[in-house]
């Protein structure tokens, strides 16, 4: 019979982790802030201290998520970030589109242990501005030995990953539509199995969330507010995913697990900015300061979530009562959607607390 570890040395266990997450935090905070030193980061040979070192250059605010997690997952998490990463730049760097399928497909093989043979093209040089990228394609070795080296469900864990995300940038190369449900859509269904590795995670909501990750990016990049309307209202659908899979996460999570997913929300979707709605709720507009609350109370996370929730709804009223408005001025219709289709969107329903559209539908 296995003896459980006596409750003070638990409580210890806890508390010394908990500083190593917020030293984590800090120091990937300060890193931000500084130049990324490639010719340091291509002296680095031993696997672990390159995965340590390159997260922070290469995920940006991804890298402070995975400072949060608890131990048992950081490691995991930020091998299987800089694999999907990787295989991510080794697509830009192909010469053309059958040459990137082929070069991804070749890169899985390597990651997952089927193939000994390296992508053709991962020392290729396109310009002077690809050398992070460069430098992830030409250390694909180093994080081979990274991911084999994690116990064996995390193996198997990561490797699925790494095939799904490959499959999904093979395919996005034909068609650009499938890039948000089967590269963006894996990545949050992983996500999710991460928050929650007790629980089958809701696919068809993690790829609703996935999908709305492009809109969001396009938001932040309209140039006038009626493009902006548009691109809000064919992302509300499935922004309202969000909020839903923050409240379906368990109450038992951890704090460190609370703290990193509100971090990566609040910095991937629009909720704390301008875009959606006039002004943020208070609670939203610093992000580290959100999650740092939800990690120390579950009252504080839900009352992030109430306020994303709230956000949306009043993004919705606001964008009615426009396109209830006449406008003397015709809708931008070449308006990019960053391969999203909105026939896509129109099948996601809004929660009973999100109000469907009213007023006319904006112009394709």
């Amino acid at each position: 019979m296995v003896e459980c570890p006596p409750r003070q040395e638990i409580v210890v266990i806890a508390a010394w982790d908990a500083v190593v997450r917020l030293v984590l935090v800090a120091a990937a905070s300060l890193e931000l802030r500084r130049e990324v030193r490639l010719a340091r980061l291509a002296c680095i040979t031993e696997p672990m201290r390159f995965v340590r070192a390159v997260i922070v250059p290469a995920g940006r605010h991804v890298a402070l998520v995975i400072a949060l997690l608890p131990r048992w997952r950081r490691v995991e998490a930020a091998i299987t970030f800089l694999a999907g990463r990787t295989l991510a730049a080794i697509d830009r760097r192909a010469a053309g589109p059958a040459a990137a399928r082929g070069d991804v497909m070749a890169g899985v093989a390597y990651l997952i242990g089927e193939s000994e043979e390296l992508p053709r093209g991962r020392g290729r040089t396109t310009g002077p501005a690809d050398g992070l990228d460069a430098l992830l394609a030409a250390r694909l070795p180093l994080l081979r030995a990274a991911l084999e080296a994690l116990p064996g469900d995390a193996v198997r864990r990561c490797r699925g990953i790494i095939e799904g995300v490959g499959d999904g940038i093979r395919r996005a190369r034909s068609d650009r539509r499938s890039y948000a449900d089967h590269v963006l859509g894996e990545a949050a269904v992983y996500a999710a199995r991460i928050a929650a590795p007790t629980l089958r995670p809701p696919v068809a909501a993690c790829r609703a969330a996935g999908r709305a990750i492009p809109l969001a990016a396009e938001l932040r990049k309209a140039v006038t507010p009626r493009a902006r309307d548009v691109l809000l209202d064919r992302a509300l659908p499935s922004l309202a995913f969000v909020p839903r899979l923050l409240r379906w996460l368990p109450a038992s999570i951890g704090p460190g697990t609370r703290a990193a997913v509100t971090l990566l929300v609040l910095t991937t979707y629009p909720f704390s900015r301008h875009e959606l709605s006039g002004t943020a709720p208070p609670r939203l507009r610093h992000p580290l300061r959100a999650a740092l609350a939800a990690g120390w109370s579950r009252r504080a996370y839900l009352a992030t979530v109430a306020a994303i929730e709230a956000t949306l709804r009043d993004a919705d009223a606001r964008l009615a009562d426009r396109f209830n408005t006449p406008v003397a001025q015709p809708v931008v219709s070449a308006v990019p959607l960053a391969g999203v289709m909105r026939s896509e969107l129109a099948t996601i329903s809004f929660s009973p607390a999100q109000p469907q559209r009213r007023g006319p539908a904006p112009p394709p």
